[in-house]
C-alpha cells in the first residue's frame, strides 16, 4: 500500500513538473511555437516522417490533436503534409527546412529555461533521471 501511495505521489509530481516546464516555456514569450508544437517538431525531426497516428501514439495525444497542431505548423511552413501513395487515407507529416531552422532557434533560446529547471542537478542525477524516464517510457510502449 505504501508503494502505491508513493507511485501516486510520483505521478502527481511528474504532472506538476510538466505543467511547470510548459509554464516556464510560455513565460519566455519569444517562442515561435507552443510547447506541444515544439514537442511534435522535435519528435518528427528525431524519428523522420511519420503517420498522424504514429505521432499521436508517441506523444500520447489524439489524432485530432495532431491534426490541429499540424495545421498550425503547416501554416507557418514548419511541416509538410502528404497523403501516402498506396493509401490516400494515410497522412504523412515531415519537418521542413524552415521547421528545422525554427527548432534550432527555439532550442538555443530555451537553454536558459532548461538550465533554470535542471541546472542544479549533478551529472549523476541527470543520468539517473534519463535511466528512470527511459524505463518508464519503455513500460508504456510495451503496454500498448
Amino acid at each position: 500500500m505504501v508503494k502505491e501511495e508513493a507511485l501516486f505521489e510520483v505521478a502527481s509530481m511528474f504532472r506538476s513538473l510538466l505543467k511547470g516546464i510548459s509554464h516556464e516555456w510560455n513565460k519566455k514569450g519569444d517562442s515561435k511555437v507552443s510547447f506541444p508544437q515544439f514537442k511534435m517538431l522535435h519528435y518528427l525531426r528525431k524519428q523522420g516522417p511519420l503517420k498522424v497516428s504514429e505521432v499521436a501514439d508517441a506523444l500520447g495525444i489524439t489524432s485530432a490533436a495532431v491534426t490541429g497542431i499540424t495545421d498550425k505548423l503547416l501554416a507557418e511552413g514548419y511541416v509538410s503534409r502528404e497523403r501516402a501513395e498506396n493509401d490516400r487515407r494515410v497522412v504523412i507529416i515531415t519537418v521542413t527546412e524552415q521547421g528545422e531552422a525554427v527548432l534550432e532557434q527555439i532550442m538555443e533560446s530555451q537553454k536558459e529555461t532548461i538550465q533554470m529547471i535542471f541546472g542544479r542537478l549533478d551529472e549523476e542525477d541527470i543520468l539517473h533521471l534519463r535511466r528512470v524516464f527511459s524505463t518508464i517510457l519503455k513500460n508504456i510502449e510495451n503496454n500498448d
